[in-house]
C-alpha cells in the first residue's frame, strides 16, 4: 500500500530543525533512511542516546562513516487538546501532516514508532486501517509498499515504575539488531 497522495552517533545532537506545515518539527534531514516517530523529538534523542550510539544512527545528511544510518526524528502530535489521550480528529490531522513528511522522505526505508499513538499516526498516514496491523512492540513488519515498520514502546517523562522502564529498554535493546539488519543486510 503506498502513502495516500503519493506519487510515486553524533555526540551531541544538532538543533531541531525549523517547524515545517502543520507546525511540526524534527531532528535530522528529510534524506534519512530510518524515520523515529515519538511524541517529543528533543527528548527522544536524550532517552534513546545508548540505543542510537549502539546502532550509529546519525542526523547528518552526509554521514561520517560509511556504516552510519541516517536518522530522523519526529513528531507524532501537533499542538493537542491538554486531554491525557489524543483524540481521534487529532489523531486524524498528525496523520495527515505525517504523510507529507513520508513523501519528502525519498530514501526512507524503515519507520521506528515509539508508542501506540505513533503506530496509528504512521498506519493513518500510510492510509492503512488500524483493523490491518496490531501494534506489535519489538516486531519489524513489512509494509504492503515496501516500507518496514518497527513498534518501539514509548518512553514517557514523568517517572513510570522502575521495571517498566526496565522491559521498554530491553525490548528496544532487542529489536536493535533487527532494524540494524533490516538496514543493513550482510551479503
Amino acid at each position: 500500500m503506498t502513502l495516500r497522495a503519493s506519487t510515486g552517533p553524533t555526540a551531541s545532537p544538532p538543533p531541531p530543525l525549523p517547524a515545517s506545515e502543520g507546525g511540526r518539527s524534527g531532528i535530522g534531514p528529510l534524506s534519512a533512511e530510518m524515520l523515529i516517530v515519538c511524541l517529543d523529538p528533543e527528548d527522544a534523542v536524550e532517552t534513546l542516546g545508548s540505543f542510537l550510539r549502539a546502532n550509529n544512527i546519525v542526523f547528518d545528511a552526509v554521514p561520517a562513516s560509511p556504516d552510519a544510518i541516517v536518522g530522523r526524528i519526529t513528531t507524532v502530535m501537533q499542538l493537542l487538546s491538554p486531554q491525557p489521550l489524543a483524540l481521534p480528529s487529532e489523531l486524524e490531522e498528525c496523520s495527515a501532516a505525517l504523510c507529507t513528511e513520508l513523501q519528502n522522505m525519498h530514501r526512507l526505508k524503515l519507520v521506528l514508532t515509539l508508542g501506540i499513538s505513533a503506530h496509528i499516526a504512521v498506519l493513518g498516514a500510510c492510509g492503512i486501517p488500524l483493523s490491518r496491523l496490531d501494534f506489535r512492540p519489538g516486531e519489524i513488519t513489512h509494509l504492503p509498499d515496501g516500507l518496514l515498520l518497527a513498534d518501539g514502546c514509548h518512553f514517557p517523562t514523568r517517572p513510570i515504575p522502575a521495571d517498566m522502564l526496565t522491559q521498554r529498554r530491553s525490548a528496544l535493546t532487542e529489536l536493535s539488531p533487527k532494524i540494524r539488519a533490516a538496514l543493513r543486510p550482510v551479503a
